[in-house]
């Protein structure tokens, strides 16, 4: 077959191939196309990196139930526990999954903000940049708690008895690098209150070390101990916040109580993979502020002592993440906890 010299020319052939090249990128991009426009067409599965039972967990698990429906007649999304490496071990399994939206993770501060700050190398990632950010579950306070037994009735009293220690007291932890670590660690700097960490296998193990004062305190989310706050066996002395806990109105903030400087939170945030196409990120994005605004989530996310969030952004997200890692970059170098 022959050509008119004019389409074999530098110039002339150029609508020729560009409508090749079109063709092409059109056939290319199709099949992503038509993956976003049929998505879900099978199981979601959400990685919670922590053991079941905890306030990450249950937040999965509430958007699993309710994001289903959400979603459309193909709708389901299960949970699936992964923990391990400081919660990094499911992150990371998150992270290197195929970006088609079928892998999510719901994780914390500690796995998304305390864990790369801290172990770059158990969790080399930037949250921000290096997963596609979904949604802001919630957030929360962690509380100052002690055993009711110490005698402690004050942060003032607390700092006055670790300094008499000389480190020789002990603060409990869930486990080495997470946010009740850095919590305390940052603590322990700000009020110039040395301390030495203990840490425990999971979030369950800390309420019961403190009442059998195997340590003189904690930091833990304050729905974790809330039970034994009510009944007696330990005592709120502050919340880490820059705002009282609306649940305890009369407990101060860390800064009212005299340990300025101190702000901290704990947070809960759906992100996939890195580069999860913009439509089904949309999708997934609608789907969770749906299941957010469920009263039945709403509730129980509150009594959990999460804030629910139904107003986020895939933007604002990531956004929040980004600001959130460059603040927890700043406490693990001021409370001196890079561990590798």
């Amino acid at each position: 077959m022959s050509f008119p010299a004019d389409r074999l020319s530098p110039l002339g052939r150029r609508p020729f191939a560009f409508g090749i090249l079109g063709a092409a990128a059109a056939m290319a991009a199709s099949p992503s196309r038509a993956a976003e426009a049929g998505y879900p067409d099978r199981t979601i599965t959400i990685t919670v990196p922590f053991a079941p039972a905890g306030a990450t967990d249950l937040a999965g698990r509430l958007l699993a139930d309710r994001m289903g429906p959400a979603l459309g007649p193909q709708g389901r999304v299960v949970v699936e526990n992964k923990p391990g490496a400081g919660s990094a071990l499911g992150a990371e399994h998150v992270r290197r999954s195929k970006p088609d939206g079928y892998n999510l993770l719901v994780g914390s501060a500690s796995t998304l903000g305390v864990a790369p700050s801290a172990q770059p190398k158990v969790a080399p990632y930037n949250p921000a940049e290096d997963f596609t950010p979904i949604a802001v579950i919630g957030t929360s306070a962690l509380g100052v708690v002690v055993p009711t037994a110490s005698g402690i009735t004050s942060v003032e009293q607390l700092v006055a008895r670790l300094r008499e220690g000389k480190g020789r007291e002990g603060y409990a932890s869930s486990g080495v690098g997470g946010i009740s670590h850095l919590a305390s660690s940052l603590f322990s700097k700000l009020a110039d209150a040395p301390a030495t960490h203990i840490p425990y296998r999971g979030g369950a193990s800390v309420p019961e070390a403190l009442i059998k004062q195997e340590v003189l305190f904690a930091f833990d989310q304050i729905a974790s101990v809330v039970g034994q706050i009510r009944d007696g066996a330990l005592r709120l002395l502050a919340v880490t916040t820059t705002t009282r806990d609306r649940s305890f109105p009369d407990v101060p903030t860390l800064q009212e109580a005299g340990v300025p400087g101190y702000e901290l939170s704990t947070w809960t945030v759906m992100v996939g993979p890195k580069d999860l196409p913009p439509g089904i990120t949309a999708t997934l994005n609608q789907a969770a502020n749906t299941a957010l605004k469920d009263e039945n989530v709403r509730r129980r996310l509150s009594d959990s002592g999460t804030d629910p969030r139904d107003d986020s952004t895939p933007e604002s997200t990531r956004a929040f993440l980004a600001a959130e890692f460059a603040r927890f970059k700043a406490a693990v170098d001021i409370a001196e906890m890079r561990m590798d």
